[in-house]
């Protein structure tokens, strides 16, 4: 089935102008102050890429920040076998590139195109600049990198499940809260999920299979859709479904 709520096309005219809303109403640039939005918004330019290329490999210099915008893309990390890991799939609205930069330090991450993707660049050398004139900024990109740290403590937790079908369930959420209130398709497909989840093919398909029986996901070409959220997130916290049920009327 295809997902009803997957935005259209992107159209060929892509401006600062065309994106900021985008960014402005999910993840981190949407908490920001009016004021710290518009001096960002001022220094920001545009970049596209097409499926498969890199927006940046681990240990390049860093040349700004860039916010996702359209597409969706995949983050890396190198293994010492000299393959690359990859550790999450980022939708619009994600920010990455402040730590390398803020830090004076190379990469620790590649970043790949899944899919035709634009963003919006802070190129390094504007955004110091801003930083210099305006030193309350640097806070706004404290947060950024606590809440990619924050992300990147969820994903190594989420591996140590032992229950498949909770990692799974956790990582489907996982990927809910990075898109717009209420979506309920999280475009991935099962290869790309088993890779996440760090399960084998046919392990993973029985566990989607379980829970698509059990009514708490529909499983589709290359997606999958999560119907009634809370009744997947009872799944992974038992007890603060069963402290719900007691505090509901009648109990």
């Amino acid at each position: 089935m295809r997902n009803p709520g997957r935005p259209p096309p992107a159209s060929t005219l892509f401006t600062v102008s065309s994106a900021w809303p985008v960014l402005e109403s999910r993840g981190w640039l949407g908490g920001r102050s009016t004021e710290v939005r518009e001096a960002l918004r001022g220094i920001a330019r545009v970049h596209a890429l097409e499926s498969g290329q890199y927006l940046y490999a681990a240990g390049s210099k860093p040349n700004g920040v860039f916010g996702l915008v359209e597409g969706a893309i995949d983050i890396g990390i190198p293994r010492a076998d000299g393959e690359e890991l990859i550790v999450h799939r980022a939708d619009p609205g994600f920010w990455i590139g402040d730590l390398a930069l803020f830090a004076d330090q190379l990469r620790l991450v590649s970043v790949r195109a899944v899919t035709s993707s634009r963003f919006v660049h802070l190129p390094q050398e504007r955004l110091l600049r801003l930083v210099q004139e305006r030193p309350a900024v640097v806070n706004d990109f404290y947060e950024l990198t606590h809440r990619n740290v924050r992300l990147t403590l969820q994903l190594l937790g989420n591996l140590s499940i032992s229950p498949s079908d909770v990692r799974v369930a956790n990582r489907l959420l996982l990927q809910l809260d990075n898109l717009p209130a209420g979506s309920e398709w999280v475009d991935m497909s099962q290869e790309e999920l088993a890779g996440l989840v760090a399960l084998s093919a046919p392990t993973l398909q029985r566990t989607l299979r379980r829970l698509e029986n059990a009514g708490l996901i529909e499983v589709g070409y290359r997606q999958l859709r999560v119907p009634d959220r809370a009744r997947l997130e009872s799944l992974c916290n038992p007890g603060l479904a069963a402290i719900a049920s007691a505090d509901s009327p009648g109990r």
